[in-house]
């Protein structure tokens, strides 16, 4: 290994380790905000999972608007043979 190589190595392993420190605080912050309480202290402000993070929008953020939940292939191959029984006449 040479000298660059090694300084570049060196420099992805701290460009880790950083990222990783930045998930532990994001993670402790987190923490804070799902354990918040009203002016009160007697109820939490997010009650349930889905109150704080709402995983369809973030995966339309991510992924684009055109995501949708994987089918299962076994429906649409059923749903296929309906149609076709359906077209030759059915019942």
């Amino acid at each position: 290994m040479t000298l660059v190589e090694y300084r570049l190595r060196k420099r992805g392993h701290i460009m880790k380790r950083l990222e990783r420190e930045r998930e532990i605080y994001l993670q402790a912050y987190l923490n804070r905000i799902v354990k918040a309480t009203d002016k009160k202290g007697k109820e939490y402000v997010y009650k349930e999972f889905e109150d704080f993070y709402d995983e369809m929008k973030r995966k339309n953020a991510v992924l684009g608007d055109n995501f949708a939940p994987p089918v299962n292939s076994n429906l649409i191959a059923l749903a296929k043979r309906m149609q076709n029984y359906n077209e030759k006449g059915g019942y």
